[in-house]
C-alpha cells in the first residue's frame, strides 16, 4: 500500500482531516459525487485520470476529489460498479443502469417520481415497449448531462 503514490495522497487527505493520523483521517470522508471528464487531469496520488470521486469530509465539511483507484484501494470506497453502469450508459442511451447507479441516481437527486421504481424494475429486462425504451434513454441522458464533463476547469 505504501510508496510515492500513496505517500502524495496520504498527505494530501492528512491536510484537509481533523484528524493528523491516515488512518482516522479516512474514517472522516464520504463518497459526495462522481464525474467522468473527457480530458485528464490529475489525482492527489499523481496519477492521470478521468475518473473523478468527489470525496465530503463529515467534520469540516472540506471536499476534494481523488482516482477511483485510491478511492477504493486506500479509503476502502467502492465505485466500480457505479463506473461500469455509468460507462454502459454513456456507450448506449438506451441500455440499462445498473443497480449501484440507480441508487446513486437516485440518492443524488437527477431522478423523478416514478423514475427509480421504473429503473429498479426494468433494469433486468431485455425487451421494452418503444415507450418504455424512450423514457429510459430520457432518463439516462439527464444522468449522463450531470455526471459526464465534456471540459474540465483545471483547478491549479
Amino acid at each position: 500500500m505504501e510508496g510515492h503514490n500513496f505517500e502524495r495522497l496520504k498527505n494530501h487527505i492528512l491536510t484537509l482531516s481533523e484528524s493528523s493520523e491516515f488512518e482516522s483521517a479516512v474514517k472522516e470522508w464520504s463518497l459526495h459525487s462522481i464525474e467522468i471528464s473527457e480530458e485528464m487531469d490529475k489525482c492527489p496520488c499523481g496519477q492521470d485520470i478521468k475518473e473523478h470521486c468527489y470525496i465530503e469530509n463529515s467534520i469540516n465539511g472540506r471536499i476534494t476529489h481523488v482516482g477511483n483507484v485510491c478511492i477504493n484501494r486506500f479509503m476502502g470506497i467502492s465505485t466500480g460498479t457505479l463506473f461500469d453502469g455509468l460507462k454502459r450508459i454513456k456507450s448506449d442511451a438506451s441500455a440499462n443502469p445498473n443497480e449501484a447507479l440507480i441508487e446513486y441516481a437516485q440518492k443524488s437527486g437527477y431522478l423523478y417520481k416514478d423514475e427509480y421504481k421504473f429503473l429498479i424494475t426494468t433494469m433486468r429486462k431485455r425487451s421494452l415497449s418503444e415507450k418504455q425504451k424512450a423514457w429510459k434513454q430520457k432518463i439516462n441522458r439527464r444522468i449522463l448531462e450531470a455526471i459526464v464533463v465534456v471540459k474540465r476547469t483545471h483547478k491549479k
